[in-house]
């Protein structure tokens, strides 16, 4: 018994099953030999029906999953409102397991105890590792915090970030001041806040609501080919196939085509054919890009040019070594064309990255094919984007991008699709990432106003620790695979654009009870905030996330219905409104002085 999904269409319904019963039936023809000497009991001893070898080779086409309501009954390509028609009616079982596991930590008045808990019943986690707070206060502590920069925190993020200390000493100071004054204007008073809890904090979630903040298996290749239909058209809405890689994330052999729709390269409406046209003239426009550089002899003597080459060739040298993709093979000969450098080829062992074998004194040797060729999509971005130029952490978004693709024009085109949303972090001026700051100070001081007052105390409302976090979407704080599922979550912008924003909320949020009890100084919240690094567990962060971005937007209604109903006018922040739209932010730098260089 199987409920197939009602977003399907039945032609490819009937074409899916009559292509499964040829294939099924020939399966089956070839096995009438051993008719025959046919046992009628399994390998187990048991009768012999048949069945598990038909669900077997169903798996083969379409998504199978058994319901949790009733073992007999499978659903095929299950749909989200599937799964929750076919949900059990109690999860007492469920919560007295998943308690007995792990024990999510307080949080702010807001959030009441009883959503944490059906919070805990419906999704899967392993044991949560808590963070501990290591050894901050010493016997020989550093006195009170004065100048930032000289602080040995600033300092690590400052030397793996140019960005960091531009921020620091242009913008660091006016986010405090820019958060204060928000405060005045946009702050609501205790009867306000006592309304939103009174609403939020008490009830139970609702089926719906529960089932936004469940994380479910990601799509898989068979799943993923159910969403086109023969011509290789999406066959389900835009949302549908955005939702469920929100809540589910993606296996790693769909990526290769699935990141080329969420980023824009190819058009959600496209069909296969128009999808092969339009990768050829990506890849005649990439070479004519390419060949801007390529053959400019006087661009690539440019003092501006040689600066822009020398910057990239550092960084790509240091990036994600630790890949097998990046390092060095034996005899690997590369041609650096537009470089003073000849073709080499040189003995390398794998295992040996270039950094340790004093590359740092010829950084423009490149001997790996596919650093190298990070580097050729790099100088060819700048130009296309000569604004801009190469900025340090562009390589942190590049190397994932080719990891997976492995083809340099498509991953060109899918880097300059990224750049478009991420360009706003890398602007000279820092104004960018000046910005984001603010919107999430304001954020924290919105919905975790007591954990606000206590980093007021602690001399760290600029949020400094999370400059790395927000410049480069979390890349340093997770490991690889996370990083990738993370990335196509945000990707989706299925409930906001900056939803990173809500992500970087939830981590606070996560740690809000060790911060208030344990920590009392600027440096100490830095340490820990950066030890946090590895360390985090990223499922649990995204349901959280969620769960905090549904209560905002909630939290936004009230005030809107309570400024309305007391005739005041009680005012959400722009920037807070904002993080409602979907929209990508889109920041655009400016025109390059003359002189000025880059990075």
């Amino acid at each position: 018994m199987a409920s197939l999904s009602s977003t399907r269409e039945t032609a490819k319904s009937c074409q899916l099953c009559s292509f499964m019963t040829m294939n099924l039936h020939r399966q089956f023809a070839t096995k009438r030999p051993k008719n025959q000497t046919f046992d009628p009991f399994g390998e187990n001893g048991e009768m012999y029906w048949g069945g598990i070898d038909f669900m077997n080779a169903l798996k083969a086409y379409a998504v199978v999953e058994k319901t949790a309501y009733e073992p007999s009954v499978y659903l095929i390509n299950p749909e989200t409102k599937d799964l929750i028609n076919f949900a059990p009616t109690s999860n007492k079982d469920v919560s007295a397991k998943s308690t007995e596991k792990f024990q999510l930590p307080d949080v702010n008045k807001f959030f009441a105890n009883a959503k944490w808990k059906v919070l805990e019943t419906v999704a899967t986690f392993s044991a949560k590792t808590k963070n501990q707070v290591l050894d901050m206060v010493e016997e020989h502590a550093p006195s009170p915090i004065r100048h930032l920069i000289t602080q040995p925190e600033v300092q690590r993020i400052g030397s793996e970030f140019e960005g960091a200390r531009v921020y620091l000493a242009k913008w660091a100071a006016q986010v405090k001041e820019e958060a204060e004054q928000a405060r005045r204007n946009f702050s609501l008073d205790d009867d306000m806040y006592g309304k939103i809890n009174k609403e939020l904090g008490t009830e139970i979630l609702t089926n719906e609501e529960v089932s936004k903040v469940t994380r479910r298996k990601p799509v898989s290749q068979v799943e993923w080919d159910t969403f086109f239909d023969s011509s290789g058209r999406l066959c389900i809405t835009v949302d549908e196939v955005k939702d469920r890689i929100f809540h589910g994330g993606l296996e790693d052999s769909v990526r290769g085509i699935a990141w080329l729709f969420l980023l824009g390269v190819y058009p959600w409406d496209s069909s296969k054919e128009e999808r092969e046209l339009l990768h050829s003239s990506y890849v005649t426009e990439y070479n004519r890009l390419k060949s801007l550089w390529i053959e400019d002899d006087d661009k690539r003597a440019e003092e501006f040019w040689k600066d822009q080459k020398h910057r990239i060739e550092k960084d790509i040298n240091r990036t994600d070594r630790s890949l097998a993709l990046f390092k060095n093979k034996k005899n690997v000969t590369v041609t650096s064309v537009g470089s003073n450098v000849s073709p080499t080829t040189r003995e390398s062992s794998p295992e040996t990255p270039d950094e340790e074998e004093n590359d740092e004194f010829d950084i423009s040797n490149i001997r790996n094919p596919h650093l190298f060729a990070m580097r050729e999509i790099l100088l060819t971005y700048n130009e296309y984007n000569v604004n801009l130029g190469y900025v340090q952490g562009m390589t942190d978004l590049l190397s994932p991008l080719y990891v997976k693709f492995q083809d340099e024009p498509l991953t060109f085109w899918a880097f300059t699709k990224f750049m478009e949303r991420m360009e706003r972090n890398f602007v000279r001026d820092q104004s960018g990432m000046k910005k984001q700051m603010v919107t999430l100070n304001e954020l924290v001081q919105f919905t975790l106003p007591d954990l606000y007052k206590h980093l007021g105390r602690c001399e760290s409302t600029d949020l400094f620790f999370y400059f790395r976090m927000l410049l480069v979407w979390f890349k340093r704080e997770f490991e690889w695979d996370d990083v990738l599922r993370l990335w196509e979550i945000f990707w989706t912008d299925r409930y906001s654009s900056q939803f990173h924003l809500f992500f970087a909320l939830a981590v606070l949020s996560d740690n809000e009870r060790i911060i208030i009890e344990n920590l009392r100084r600027f440096d100490e919240v830095l340490k820990y905030m950066n030890d946090l690094s590895m360390n985090m567990n990223l499922e649990q962060l995204l349901v959280r996330a969620e769960l905090l971005f549904l209560r905002f937007h909630r939290m936004v209604d009230i005030v809107d219905r309570e400024s309305e109903r007391r005739d005041e006018n009680i005012k959400v922040s722009p920037d807070l409104r904002g993080l409602l739209s979907r929209e990508i932010v889109v920041q655009k730098e400016v025109e390059r002085p003359e002189g000025v260089g880059g990075g």
